[in-house]
């Protein structure tokens, strides 16, 4: 198998998770590249980032908020969120879109601890790539025997749906934040 593809999930999982992840699926089932070694590579690459912006925040986060009293304001509601919904602020920021990157620079920024941080950044990535994983075996292959069948009208209209979703969710949250 190409090693060139695993360095491309790795830096695709740094990059931009939920798309790379299932295309990887997708070239491990056309036999590109192993589906496990995908899969692995994919979690390395996902736990690399999550630590990554955790440390950053950990190491740079203090000198930044120094600087803005909206990062000020932005920290204080974190930790406030941390101690009332600590565990399931960890358990899903994966899940909540436009979040990604900014979560664990807050919480590197924020009192929790490295171990605390270590098995919820486990556990979360992995509940996360089980969730998209299936999503994109079973979605993309139900998508593609559409297709194959005839059936493009429904294939574009369920994709064209998923898309209007997505879109009116992040615009619903985002009015609900400001």
């Amino acid at each position: 198998m190409n090693p060139i593809g695993y360095l491309g999930i790795f830096v695709g999982a740094f990059l931009e998770g939920e798309v790379v992840y299932i295309s990887a699926i997708q070239a491990a089932r056309a036999g590109y590249i192993d589906f496990y070694g995908a899969i692995a590579t994919f979690f390395l690459g996902t736990f690399f980032t999550d630590w990554f912006y955790f440390l950053t925040g950990r190491k740079q986060g203090r000198r930044y908020l120094e600087r803005s009293e909206k990062l000020q304001r932005k920290a204080a509601q974190i930790d406030q969120l941390m101690d009332k919904h600590g565990t399931l602020l960890l358990l899903s920021y994966r899940f909540i879109y436009g979040f990604r990157i900014v979560l664990p620079l807050l919480f590197g920024v924020s009192k929790l601890s490295l171990k605390r941080f270590l098995w919820f950044s486990l556990l979360s990535t992995s509940i996360w790539m089980t969730v998209y994983g299936w999503i994109g075996y079973y979605f993309t292959t139900w998508l593609l025997e559409q297709l194959k069948s005839g059936n493009v009208v429904i294939g574009v209209l369920v994709v064209a749906g998923l898309i209007g979703i997505i879109f009116w969710a992040k615009g619903f949250i985002i009015k609900r934040e400001y």
